[in-house]
């Protein structure tokens, strides 16, 4: 996938979930607000969900005889989900979120020194701790936790041989959230931030030997935030033939997958193989209510583990794969029977995978997907606000990717490969209507 593309991919994940993370919708009877208006609220207690977009800043610093630096630059997107308490004037919580990033550049080597190399930082989770003071319709904060980065290095191009790897480090930040009222959307959180992270020095094994590289990582986000305390609760619970499924909700989601590698010469030959493994992320979506029928959109970001091993064609090599993140934006129509609401869904899903030569030990650490993805599933309103889900979904790529690896006997630069593969998801929903 060409740089613009995934640009453009991840750029529609993140606006879908922007879009589905809203607050609820307008009172009946009121038209929209023409211009930004600030919303006065009581707290900032409670759970919130939305999404994140960005620009981010990679410093990598690589040493071999000698070392050397290079800053690369891109964007970045994903979801977050989170917690707030209030004392006083003082708000104190949590937030996780999840970002893909399009962050990578090349590095300049010095001759018999440090080889030249192709450096790309992936995603990132992270788990934070924030601090904030209540001004009204202003939450000015502080934060700081754990991040969790994937990063990438390799030789650079005609050889394909480079390292991931995945390191945990210490992040901290600062931003401003403001409550305002948005056409359309109705109550909604804005957000802008800065988010600092660093890395330790982490050995990477290039085909010129073992590189030391060290990762510190800056961001510029906005974000678009749905939240609790908007609108009261129902005084009472709703009946069994009452329930609302409609608005803006979000929430967290796991499960298992299952993805089949089919690889391809130029020519007629091809081999496939398997990877499963276990997955998690966030999810966030808006529903629309037509009598007891429900449309609506929804975009997840997950982290995945599905590891796997088998060849390519014209090659005796042992060849492992993980896939290890993936994206979606669905479209939803459901039929509702009261609390039960069985619906189908489709649209399109993102991916990555890193691939290995465990012979030659070639590796590459972004192999990307983009595939249609259709599926069904069952959600039961627990509460008025809280929802559980099973479902079931599948996807085939529809363009083909090329590997690249070099392999024994017959190296497979050429090679494309697709992918076809299938989840089980069971997720928490939180509305906001």
């Amino acid at each position: 996938m060409h740089k613009s593309s995934a640009g453009l991919a991840m750029f529609l994940v993140a606006a879908s979930v922007s879009l589905a993370a809203r607050a609820a919708d307008l009172p009946s009877g009121t038209l929209p607000p023409s211009l930004l208006t600030p919303t006065p609220v009581a707290t900032w207690a409670g759970f919130y969900a939305g999404s994140v977009y960005g620009f981010g800043f990679a410093q990598v610093t690589s040493r071999q005889a000698a070392s050397n630096s290079v800053s690369v630059n891109g964007q970045t997107g994903g979801g977050l989900i989170g917690y707030n308490w209030q004392n006083g004037p003082f708000v104190y919580g949590l937030e996780g979120d999840i970002t893909l990033h399009l962050i990578r550049g090349d590095m300049a080597g010095v001759p018999g020194l440090l080889v030249p190399s192709h450096v790309d930082t992936l995603y990132t989770g992270r788990v934070r701790a924030r601090l904030g003071y209540d001004l009204g319709d202003f939450l000015p904060f502080i934060d700081a936790g754990v991040a969790t980065n994937e990063f990438y290095q390799a030789d650079v191009p005609p050889l394909v041989s480079g390292s991931v790897r995945r390191a945990t480090g210490w992040t901290a930040g600062a931003g401003l959230d403001w409550k305002v009222a948005l056409p359309i959307f109705g109550n909604t959180v804005l957000r802008v931030e800065y988010v600092y992270e660093a890395y330790p020095s982490t050995p990477l094994a290039l085909y010129a030997g073992p590189v030391q590289s060290r990762l510190s990582t800056q961001f510029v986000r906005v974000a678009l935030i749905s939240r609790i305390g908007d609108r009261p609760a129902p005084a009472l619970p709703a009946a069994a033939d009452q329930v609302d499924w409609s608005g803006a909700y979000g929430g967290a989601l796991a499960g298992f997958g299952a993805v089949q590698a089919k690889t391809m010469t130029p020519g007629a030959a091809s081999t496939s193989f398997d990877a499963t493994g276990p997955l998690g992320g966030i999810l966030a979506g808006r529903n629309f209510s037509f009598g007891p029928w429900v449309l609506g959109y929804e975009g997840s970001t997950m982290m995945t583990d599905f590891t796997g091993n088998g060849r390519y064609p014209a090659s005796t090599d042992n060849i492992t794969l993980r896939n290890y993140i993936q994206a979606d934006l669905r479209g939803r129509v459901g039929y509702a029977f009261g609390r039960f609401l069985p619906y189908f869904a489709a649209g399109f899903t993102w991916g990555r995978t890193e691939q290995m030569d465990q012979v030659t030990l070639s590796e590459k650490g972004r192999i990307p997907s983009e595939a249609w993805t259709v599926g069904a599933g069952l959600e039961y309103m627990l509460t008025d606000r809280l929802s559980l889900r099973g479902e079931y979904l599948f996807e085939d790529t529809y363009g083909n990717a090329q590997t690249g690896l070099t392999t024994k006997p017959t190296p497979c630069p050429a090679c494309t490969q697709s992918l076809t593969g299938s989840m089980v998801r069971i997720g928490l929903a939180y509305y906001f209507h």
